[in-house]
């Protein structure tokens, strides 16, 4: 029989997949939930770790689980508090490799805000592999709707996600910037005429004419933008164009077409 002690180290872990406003807000209602489940088991917490923004499906590194995993493994941390099994794992082979990690360590207390699972005997671990691939299946479903979603906007015209507004747009990134424009035309015009994007890169840094991140030009960022379908009126998704967007173009299509037959390396070198 396995003999459950109260745990004095124990670790919290709290993770959201998007944080769309960046505050926060999911990680912490989690934290809260979780400190209270140790209140009320006398619990004591040793470390908090903390994922925001982060999924757990697609295979992304989570600096936070990891440093959690890595103090199991070092036996300085003796249970996990999780708001739901979902938010330590959504793959199956991640389980696995969590549960190894815990019963090196002679870890056999995971609670949840929603369910226990005892991770040192075959009944706790089979419920937690099952609850895994649910989520596992959960999280596939998920991101086809998401593909499939955004195909359908791209279908429709309408602009795709990002932080950063395009340059020669406003942040609703459908109105034009009409100072943005007629830079981005006399950027085409000077093109046409025989300049290098690498030329064109250094004038626009010389008149202090920031990207929309802040940064500074680059003859590859200067490429991209005179060769995108969206400056003409295009709306494409995954390099494919789908149709016509719902904003207004900036260069007509013979414009657009006369820069991506340019006979010369202007736009299309790595120089």
């Amino acid at each position: 029989m396995t003999v459950m002690n109260t745990p004095r180290n124990a670790a919290i872990y709290a993770r959201i997949s998007s944080d769309v406003t960046g505050e926060g807000l999911g990680v912490q209602r989690q934290l809260e939930d979780c400190r209270k489940l140790a209140t009320d088991r006398s619990w004591t917490v040793a470390d908090e770790y903390v994922d925001n923004d982060i999924s757990a499906y697609g295979g992304k590194l989570r600096p936070a689980y990891e440093r959690m995993l890595a103090d199991i493994a070092s036996g300085h941390r003796d249970g996990v508090i999780v708001y739901n099994l979902d938010r330590l794992t959504r793959q199956p082979i991640q389980l696995e490799q969590f549960s190894q990690v815990c019963e090196k360590a002679g870890v056999n207390q995971v609670a949840t805000v929603t369910t226990d699972i005892n991770l040192g005997n075959d009944d706790g671990l089979f419920m937690a592999r099952i609850l895994a691939a649910v989520a596992a299946k959960e999280s596939a479903r998920k991101s086809e709707r998401l593909k499939r979603k955004a195909r359908q906007n791209a279908e429709a015209g309408k602009p795709g996600g990002g932080a950063n507004r395009p340059f020669g747009y406003e942040a609703d990134k459908i109105t034009v910037n009409v100072a943005e424009a007629e830079v981005i035309r006399q950027l085409l015009a000077r093109t046409l005429a025989g300049e290098s994007a690498r030329s064109l890169a250094a004038w626009m840094d010389s008149q202090e004419i920031a990207t929309t991140s802040g940064g500074q030009w680059r003859s590859g960022t200067i490429r991209q933008m005179l060769m995108s379908p969206r400056i003409a009126g295009l709306r494409s998704h995954h390099g494919e164009v789908v149709g016509p967007a719902l904003w207004d173009p900036i260069i007509t299509l013979e414009q657009r077409q006369q820069v991506l037959n340019w006979p010369c390396p202007r736009l299309v070198d790595t120089g």
